[in-house]
């Protein structure tokens, strides 16, 4: 396996990696929580050509590749200061394929991810875990997280 930055190439296999990940979210939903599987069909997420250029821009986006192809990414941006840090890093995406589970490759994105935030003088990744998600927290914390409760408040902002 080889972890690697995301590059031009990428894109379709960044792309159906995501829809792969977001139709198993979408399957768990409609199984567990009817409501929120109907909001966010109604909201269905989707990779654009602009979403995809702003990852590979970051410079903290990898791909992990088996036999030249990609079967996980880790996306993340870094963003302002909220407590008083020089360098915070937002992990937004942890996807790998769903055969490819189980063989380190989360581990191994977020060990780059990871080295790379210290080398450039990251003082703090933060990520956000789907409490409905045990591998993800499991994931989290096998690579030095300090996984707590959390609740997430949003509002949307509509448009007349």
């Amino acid at each position: 396996m080889r972890v690697r930055l995301l590059e031009e190439r990428d894109f379709e296999s960044f792309r159906t990696l995501f829809d792969e990940a977001f139709s198993e979210y979408l399957e768990f939903l409609r199984q567990e929580n009817h409501e929120q599987f109907l909001r966010e069909v109604a909201e269905r997420e989707e990779v654009t050509r602009e979403g995809f250029d702003f990852y590979l821009r970051t410079g903290t986006t990898f791909v992990a590749e088996e036999e030249a192809k990609v079967v996980g990414y880790v996306a993340s941006q870094t963003v302002p200061s909220l407590h008083g840090i020089n360098k915070e890093l937002w992990v937004a995406f942890i996807v790998v394929q769903k055969k490819f589970r189980r063989k380190k490759i989360g581990l191994a994105l977020l060990a780059k991810l990871l080295s790379c935030a210290r080398e450039a003088g990251v003082e703090r990744v933060y990520s956000t875990i789907n409490p409905n998600n045990p591998e993800s927290l499991e994931l989290h914390q096998k690579a030095g997280f300090d996984v707590r409760d959390w609740k997430l408040a949003s509002y949307e902002v509509k448009t007349s």
